[in-house]
């Protein structure tokens, strides 16, 4: 399966899906592409997620923001099929995860946050061996071309950038042409340059629609930037969500004027709520 895809440096228009439309699929459009009903999950003494609910729709770009311990991996690896919940379900595209249905598995692209490469391996060998493991694949050369692979896809991973390897890990994740995308932190440790280079290619990635993209960032700026929609996690609940404007419009009494202002006004007050309650 090949996508023709223009050159990100010089043409504007969108990384496209390989998929055709069919009715079953555009009925299937109107439902969320995630959804999450009352999940509860703990760990020994510690409540990662307490009832969360919430709904992504098919399509959208949201950025999944919150201190750390709020329950924003937890959300990601429960998506992903690595943890069970405790409680609620989790529905992904058609499928039920809490009841064990993992057909969406095929149709879902993740970056984790640090992806742990061999050394001694070439980006090309990564992407030839990645490709391998799906019945349908992205062209590997139209990957190297729009990802702008070329100048260091033949080096040992060991011997790229932080940058370059993040944007091979990209290519991993989406050399499935997933429906669902998922990005764990994915600009961490980058510089402000390599940041920038790394939104525009995940703009284009989405800017057909066909695609929903789900990311976790510590980066409000960041999340201003990409998002449609933003979820807001903290001691493991959701504490506010909906589009960039409406969530810095719950803060407005706080002073909010930016995502910045309203994540420090919504985080610190359920936080400061939160230590309150566990002293009393």
């Amino acid at each position: 399966m090949k996508l023709q895809l223009s050159n990100l440096a010089s043409n504007p228009e969108p990384i496209a899906s390989a998929r055709t439309a069919d009715p079953a699929a555009i009925l299937a459009f109107d439902r969320p592409a995630i959804e999450f009903r009352g999940v509860s999950k703990s760990y020994e003494t510690i409540t990662a997620l307490d009832n969360v609910s919430f709904r992504i729709a098919r399509g959208q770009v949201v950025a999944l923001v919150g201190p750390n311990g709020a329950g924003k991996s937890t959300c990601v690896e429960i998506i992903m099929g690595l943890r069970a919940a405790d409680s609620g379900s989790v529905v992904v595209g058609n499928d039920n995860v809490t009841r064990g249905d993992r057909g969406y598995i095929a149709r879902l692209g993740v970056q984790l946050q640090e992806t742990r490469f061999f050394p001694n391996l070439t980006g090309r060998e990564y992407l030839d061996f990645f490709a391998a493991l799906y019945d349908h694949s992205i062209d590997r050369r139209v990957l190297i071309d729009q990802l702008d692979l070329g100048a260091f896809v033949n080096q040992r991973m060991g011997k790229m950038s932080g940058g370059q390897r993040q944007r091979i890990a990209l290519a991993l994740a989406i050399i499935n042409d997933p429906e669902i995308v998922i990005l764990d932190e994915p600009t961490v440790g980058l510089d402000p340059i390599a940041r920038r280079e790394f939104w525009s290619i995940i703009k284009r990635l989405h800017a057909d629609g066909n695609r929903t993209l789900l990311f976790s960032t510590h980066y409000m700026e960041e999340a201003a930037a990409i998002a449609s929609h933003v979820l807001m996690l903290a001691a493991g609940t959701v504490i506010a969500s909906g589009r960039v404007d409406d969530v810095v419009g719950q803060a407005r009494d706080g002073g909010a004027t930016n995502l910045d202002d309203a994540y420090n006004v919504l985080v610190g007050q359920t936080l400061a709520a939160s230590h309150e309650g566990a002293v009393s």
